[in-house]
């Protein structure tokens, strides 16, 4: 693209989505608070709010039993992930007959690049309003828009427009635009950051935009002259449709206990299993791993995080099960009971698994691993089980 052609990019978010669909379903639920999420008796958390629940200060990630004690008469739906998914592509379907340069972020959240559209749609800001009404027509769901020259500001844009809203920022109104605000909107600045950079009495986006460079520089490292870049409302990353996307860059699993443990069988099988499906998903998708991070979530809520980098990258099991087994007793060491567990492969690269041939044995363990793979397939994940994993049998 010419570097003189204007960017319309835009960034749309679909409000209450998974909320928004199950009132589509059932239109009794319209008008009352509605969470959908698991049941509190399964230590259950809320995966999305709609509005009328978010004034009773409800919010995604919460246990369920702390959002019913809030809200009395909130209304639990478990949800349907095949339901949401069906929704999510009849609405990126509509919006891509505006454009194909589409990046999905989430099931209800992209950014679009309209730039060149112009004769088609006219100017971005009148194509993001037929959008909104056009999905509120066949889809009976509501879009919120931001308009801007770069995704950066689109983003911020379009919280201010909630719910079903749109904002557009002209081109040379980002920095007027982003400095009133504080600097905690900004994508990429979490509390921690925040939190330093209040200590210096860098409160709002304009101040962080007007601040020494080599100030910035010498406090935050490499990431300071970006952040006050960004802070400018100044942001050049491409929309990437899923033909330039690039590679996933982390495979994962976690899972929350029904009740706290420190059960030192039940963490290992449970770790076990997880990583076992990590690594089923590396071989499938012809990936290799370098790192593993294994994580625990204590009752407190507070959550560690400890890794391990190989020095030859590895889907194998074994291999990666005689690194997590050392890093889950560290964490442990903690000596609390514990509410969740999880791994998280990265360093992903793409490639097949070689043995060594002076360790037969390994190459043997490898050929297994194919076996279990085409067996789990066929009659299920929990048809064959290993090690500690048997002991959750009968666990939770």
């Amino acid at each position: 693209m010419s570097a003189s052609r204007p960017r319309h990019v835009l960034h749309v978010d679909l409000d209450a989505f998974f909320v928004a669909v199950e009132r589509v379903v059932d239109p009794r639920l319209c008008g009352r608070p509605v969470v959908v999420g698991g049941p509190p008796e399964s230590r259950g958390v809320v995966a999305a709010a709609s509005y009328e629940a978010r004034a009773y200060g409800i919010h995604s990630a919460m246990p369920m039993s702390q959002a019913l004690r809030l809200c009395p008469d909130l209304v639990r739906v478990s949800g349907s992930r095949g339901m949401y998914t069906r929704a999510s592509k009849a609405v990126f379907s509509l919006l891509g007959e505006y454009t194909p340069i589409i990046e999905k972020v989430s099931v209800d959240e992209a950014y679009l690049d309209l730039s060149g559209t112009e004769h088609l749609f006219g100017h971005a800001l009148d194509a993001a309003d037929h959008m909104r009404r056009e999905v509120k027509e066949r889809l009976r769901l509501d879009l919120t828009v931001g308009v801007s020259a770069n995704r950066l500001v689109s983003k911020v844009a379009s919280a201010f427009a909630k719910p079903c809203g749109l904002f557009d920022v002209r081109p040379g109104q980002e920095p007027r635009f982003f400095a009133p605000l504080p600097v905690k909107v900004l994508p990429g600045i979490g509390p921690v950051t925040a939190t330093r950079l209040r200590d210096f009495h860098i409160d709002y986006l304009g101040v962080l935009a007007e601040t020494d460079r080599w100030f910035l520089e010498e406090t935050f490292g490499r990431y300071g002259p970006a952040m006050q870049q960004r802070a400018r409302g100044e942001d050049r990353t491409p929309v990437c449709p899923p033909w330039e996307r690039p590679e996933m860059k982390s495979i994962g699993h976690e899972r929350t206990f029904a009740e706290d443990t420190d059960d030192p069988r039940l963490l290992r099988g449970r770790l076990q299993k997880l990583l076992e499906q990590a690594c089923a998903r590396l071989r499938e998708k012809q990936l290799l791993a370098r790192t593993l991070t294994v994580k625990l979530r204590f009752a407190d809520f507070v959550t560690v995080n400890r890794d391990v980098t190989l020095a030859q990258p590895s889907d194998h099991d074994l291999e990666w099960w005689k690194e997590a087994e050392p890093l889950l007793e560290r964490l442990c060491a903690r000596r609390a009971l514990v509410r969740l567990v999880g791994v998280r492969l990265s360093g992903l690269q793409q490639g097949f698994w070689q043995g060594s041939l002076f360790d037969p044995e390994a190459v043997a363990a490898r050929d297994r691993l194919s076996v279990l793979d085409k067996l789990r397939g066929r009659y299920g994940e929990g048809s064959l089980q290993s090690g500690d994993r048997l002991w959750l049998r009968g666990q939770s």
